[in-house]
């Protein structure tokens, strides 16, 4: 879903706190565990971090990596799986295909990775499943593009955020609770822009809606005063965004410098801090559709505290979360095989078990021989066959003055 541009220069000083607070120790929050197994090799397991730490997708790849070494903090505090410190190597994909390739082969072939998570752009899960399924590892992913279940379909791969298929009928939802008729669409010209927008128009017509127009734009546009005259003609009661960053705030300043006014709703990753500081007032009113946390969790709670609790973590809780997966199914599976884990991953997120929102929590119950069901701070975690999220929450957010604020929720949103 996220394989264009996206761009933040507000998110420095931001970043640096992270990293910074991502070092802080979580010794205080390990339990007693007791003995490690008996048979417990003291050698390292590296796991690798592929991640957009520059380029389009900078600013939630630093956020991404500061919340995995959070939990990377937690879970050697707590002895690590199978008595063994979990060592991270940390690459950055550079948001582009290309770049997570060589990064994914170095990991792979270099590092000796058990796993890699942390990939943000689909163009870049897609480049890289094919190596790890080949090695026989796994991959987590934050990438939301449908195309991703037909590689999912071939197991080792599983993803925590939402499908764009479920983005699209959150859209809808939202507008349904609203009372919302018509809406216009104005798409980036790629493959996730389609699905989004067919998820969107069939829930939209369940609710009794209508979508007047749906006009697409290419990724090196920079000016969209046409485009944005024809969807607001049909005068909906909203337009949705399909894109990122950079078209996102063209297409905000060209209704604002027209006079034209509607409610734009985009998705949370395409607005930044930096978007609405140069949109100024062209910002107001923007409705941001986001990936749901469990805020009240035990899990997401530990998280903000460390990271600073004034933003909202929605890509950093996935991260954390992936980090905890990855190690509680190694302790589940008694090995770093691929093919235990991508067994071990559904057994210890499944419905069932004992729940559990941190890896000592998850550890000391396996260690007792219980089946446990790890929620987390991005949510509960229940994979379909296929490796998706089957279900997800999303937070709708209103930029006002310069800021955003929490305006609604749309739940337990379903294929």
């Amino acid at each position: 879903m996220k394989n264009a541009e996206m761009k933040s220069t507000d998110w420095a000083m931001s970043s640096r706190r992270l990293f910074l607070a991502a070092c802080v120790s979580a010794a205080a929050i390990a339990p007693l565990l007791g003995p490690s197994p008996a048979a417990a090799d003291d050698s390292e397991i590296v796991l690798g971090a592929l991640m957009p730490l520059s380029g389009a997708g900078g600013p939630f790849g630093q956020e991404m990596l500061a919340s995995a070494k959070v939990a990377l903090e937690e879970i050697n505090a707590a002895g690590g799986p199978l008595g063994r410190k979990i060592r991270l190597v940390e690459e950055n994909d550079e948001t582009n295909a290309e770049a997570g390739v060589r990064a994914a082969r170095k990991l792979v072939d270099v590092d000796k990775v058990s796993a890699i998570f942390g990939t943000w752009a689909s163009s870049v899960t897609l480049a890289v499943a094919p190596i790890v399924q080949e090695k026989g590892l796994i991959l987590l992913s934050n990438s939301g593009a449908s195309r991703i279940t037909e590689v999912q379909k071939k197991g080792h791969v599983f993803r925590l955020e939402p499908d764009d298929l479920l983005f699209g009928k959150a859209y809808a939802e939202y507008a349904a609770q609203q009372g919302w008729r018509k809406a216009a669409v104005l798409g980036l010209n790629v493959p996730f822009t389609q699905s989004t927008v067919d998820s969107l128009k069939q829930r939209f017509e369940e609710r009794g809606g209508k979508i007047t127009s749906f006009v697409t734009y290419n990724e090196e546009q920079t000016t969209f005063t046409t485009e944005v005259a024809r969807v607001l003609s049909d005068q909906p009661d909203f337009v949705h965004i399909s894109g990122y960053e950079p078209d996102t705030i063209a297409i905000l300043k060209a209704a604002y410098q027209s006079g034209l006014t509607t409610r734009f709703i985009v998705p949370g990753f395409s607005v930044s801090a930096d978007l609405i500081k140069n949109a100024g007032p062209a910002a107001d009113g923007l409705l941001l559709v986001e990936e749901g946390v469990s805020e009240d969790s035990p899990a997401y709670q530990r998280l903000a505290k460390q990271l600073g609790s004034d933003r909202y973590y929605s890509f950093g809780a996935q991260a954390y979360d992936e980090m905890v997966i990855l190690a509680l199914a190694i302790e589940a599976a008694k090995s770093t095989d691929g093919k235990a884990l991508d067994k071990a991953i559904r057994e210890i997120t499944g419905t069932g078990g004992t729940k559990v929102t941190s890896f000592a929590e998850g550890v000391a119950a396996l260690r007792k021989g219980e089946r446990i069901d790890y929620d987390g701070a991005s949510g509960p975690l229940d994979f379909d066959a296929n490796g998706n999220i089957a279900k997800a929450n999303f937070r709708v957010s209103e930029v006002k003055d310069g800021k955003t604020a929490p305006v609604g929720k749309i739940s337990e949103v379903q294929f």
